[in-house]
């Protein structure tokens, strides 16, 4: 069960970036071979604005079925993640430090065995190794 809400599902692409991927980029590229990442991209943008609606609705159409589809994974996901949270009220995440607040370090998880008075968490409230309720 963990494997299958483990991660936060991710967003999908925007109308935009699906046509950029399998067509927009390729025909670019093709047309302006000498154009940086970044010249690809704003001519991208250029045509993407420029294109009648009738060829942009194969894109948004296709984005807009991937959007409901994460919004459907992403509700089963904090379902599960308030179940979990509910069901082991023992597992503590701990928030990172300030001095690796830019890193990508996730935060580690601890867990605790409540009977052992050495191993209980300090409060950071009240700084009181007791069961505090802050």
């Amino acid at each position: 069960m963990m494997s299958d809400y483990g991660a936060r599902p991710k967003k999908p692409m925007s109308a935009f970036m699906l046509w950029m991927n399998s067509t927009g980029r390729k025909n670019i590229r093709a047309e302006h071979p000498d154009f940086s990442v970044q010249e690809v991209s704003v001519k991208g943008g250029e045509m993407w604005r420029a294109m009648a609606d009738e060829h942009k609705i194969v894109w948004q159409e296709s984005a807009s079925k991937a959007m409901a589809e994460y919004k459907e994974k992403l509700e089963k996901w904090n379902a599960f993640k308030e179940h979990q949270t509910e069901s082991f009220p023992h597992i503590y995440e701990a928030p990172l430090s300030s001095r690796f607040s830019k890193t990508n370090q996730r935060p580690t998880l601890f867990v605790y065995d409540s009977k052992d008075e050495a191993m209980a968490p300090i409060c950071r409230t009240c700084f009181s190794k007791a069961k505090c309720f802050h």
